[in-house]
């Protein structure tokens, strides 16, 4: 698994063991929340198909217009959070893009 990412890795050092790590941490964190919202929409359409539930998808759009600003904000802290006082930080940032873009 890691023959292919070991010369790259190797050069980032342990910053990049590092990011890599928390990426493949995140992207499984990431996932299982994506299944659980594309659960809930299932739930929710099956729902309003048997006239259970009336949503009002536009309506949620527009409230949910603020969280979007709120996530994007959230973001960029966790990322000062996670290179806070680390010397290594371009090297974690190489190894968080490799573990982000791994297949």
């Amino acid at each position: 698994m890691l023959n292919h990412l070991a010369p790259g890795l190797g050069a980032l050092g342990l910053g990049g063991l590092l990011g890599y790590g928390v990426a493949i941490a995140f992207r499984s964190a990431a996932r299982t929340l994506g299944c659980m919202l594309g659960l809930l929409f299932i739930l929710l359409q099956v729902l309003a198909y048997y006239k259970i539930v009336t949503v009002d998808w536009g309506s949620l759009a527009h409230q949910a217009a603020p969280a979007g600003h709120a996530a994007e904000a959230a973001g960029q802290r966790l990322w000062h959070i996670l290179t806070y006082n680390l010397p290594f930080a371009g090297g974690f940032a190489g190894g968080f893009l490799l573990g982000m873009r791994r297949v």
